[in-house]
């Protein structure tokens, strides 16, 4: 895991540790952990700007939860990185390990049509997302049932 990084707001360097820049006050989501929850009260209005890795949030943006993915394409092809709820986005960026370390993926919630769970492979299980042109994004995750019920209460 990375001991420090800068901060995509200001550039100062940032302990992971940490979830607020000392310098300029940004929250930055940077766990590595299996799933978090986060709650309106994480975000107080002193902090100028949250980031998921080096993705702003957007003004009236909040995080609802965080975690480990895949991004499935086949039994032999995936990309590997975190995703990202919140209420007004659905965010998958890619970790630096894989072939294509910069690949990002997002959807708006109101072009998500629907959610449903996909085949459940022990721990962890595929979530797939529906766009409103019945597009299909899967994702393998920890606690799929979790995120689903997630991603529907955002919907609703």
């Amino acid at each position: 895991m990375v001991k420090a990084l800068n901060c995509p707001n200001c550039a100062a360097t940032f302990n992971t540790k940490d979830s607020v820049c000392e310098y300029c006050g940004s929250y930055i989501i940077t766990s590595e952990s299996k799933q978090n929850n986060y709650s309106l009260n994480e975000f107080k209005p002193t902090y100028k700007k949250i980031f998921f890795h080096q993705i702003e949030m957007w003004e009236d943006e909040r995080p609802i939860r965080s975690g480990v993915a895949n991004l499935y394409y086949s039994a032999t092809r995936s990309d590997g990185g975190q995703l990202l709820l919140t209420n007004k986005r659905l965010i998958f960026c890619a970790h630096a390990l894989n072939i294509n370390p910069n690949l990002y993926w997002e959807i708006n919630i109101s072009d998500v049509d629907r959610t449903e769970m996909g085949l459940n492979l022990l721990i962890s299980q595929r979530v797939n997302i529906y766009n409103k042109k019945n597009l299909k994004a899967v994702f393998v995750v920890y606690g799929g049932k979790r995120w689903i019920s997630e991603i529907d209460n955002v919907l609703r």
